[in-house]
């Protein structure tokens, strides 16, 4: 079986590229595993020749990608760049995959949906992004469903977990600004799911091995927190005793809107654990 892991280096990546390198059979039940791990120096996803030519030159059974542009505010004034890695540049990856008879594992946000339902989003719902970032991401689901038929979009919500190249995660940046001794300020009045990824790897992975229906699906940590909950069970899980403040979201001069609920509900697939839980497994 052969698997091609793009966005390697990314902590999502890194989490899929320790999960198969591991052994234990592939997503499909298989006992041989062949893992090919591309970033951006091995595969540049905007080029879609290099794209086609690459993916048709090891023509994998499995392409999970987890290369993404995820700067929220930068988004607004980079919005040709965001559009081409989180939208353009899924279509060309998935018209390589469809080329060779692959299935693509593609991953979105809760950041497609406008964030005004407290009761949060179904796989089904109407997306109705708020933001560039947003509308880059609703762009990639858009390329994904109509260049090929095998894909599981997997949309989840504020991820942390192995530290990676690039942008911190929310947790690691809260224990980062804690250590320095800084006042954290966090937002009490946004609300999501905060989720680990290897929680995310793992429930891909099962998903693709039960051989699931294709097609969209929500997995997130079970619950919901705002950024200050998040944080004060960082601050009580590692005995912190600095000084946090809760904050309304205007407390932050952002370039980019935010949706206020962006809650996801799994209504397709198994429920994974607790954030409370798997943040206290991280943070150990």
């Amino acid at each position: 079986m052969k698997i091609l892991i793009l966005g390697a280096k990314g902590s999502l990546g890194q989490t899929f590229v320790d999960l198969y390198s591991a052994g234990g059979g592939s997503a499909f039940g298989g006992k041989d595993t062949n893992v090919t791990a591309w970033d951006r120096e091995e595969l540049d996803i905007t080029k879609e020749n290099l794209v086609s030519e690459q993916i048709e030159k090891i023509k994998p059974h499995l392409v999970i990608n987890c290369a993404a542009y995820n700067s929220v505010d930068k988004a607004e004034e980079e919005r040709g760049v965001a559009e081409m890695i989180n939208g353009t540049a899924v279509g060309f990856i998935a018209k390589a995959c469809d080329a060779v008879g692959a299935t693509m594992v593609h991953y979105s946000t809760g950041q497609v949906f406008d964030g005004t339902n407290s009761e949060g989003y179904n796989e089904d719902d109407k997306p109705i992004p708020v933001n560039a970032y947003g509308r880059s991401k609703l762009l990639g689901e858009m390329e994904l469903q109509e260049n090929i038929d095998n894909f599981y979009l997997i949309r989840t919500c504020w991820l942390y977990g192995k530290p990676a190249a690039g942008k911190k995660s929310f947790t690691d940046l809260i224990l980062e600004l804690a250590a320095q001794g800084t006042t954290v300020n966090a937002v009490n009045n946004e609300f999501g799911s905060p989720t680990y990824v290897l929680d995310l790897a793992h429930a891909t992975r099962a998903l693709i091995g039960q051989q699931k229906p294709f097609g969209i699906y929500h997995l997130i940590n079970s619950g919901v927190a705002s950024r200050y909950d998040w944080t004060k069970e960082i601050f009580m899980t590692k005995g912190i005793k600095s000084e946090f403040n809760s904050v309304a979201s205007n407390f932050f001069q952002r370039k980019a809107k935010r949706p206020k609920y962006e809650v996801l509900n799994n209504t397709k697939f198994i429920e994974l654990r607790s954030w409370t839980e798997a943040l206290k497994e991280y943070l150990s």
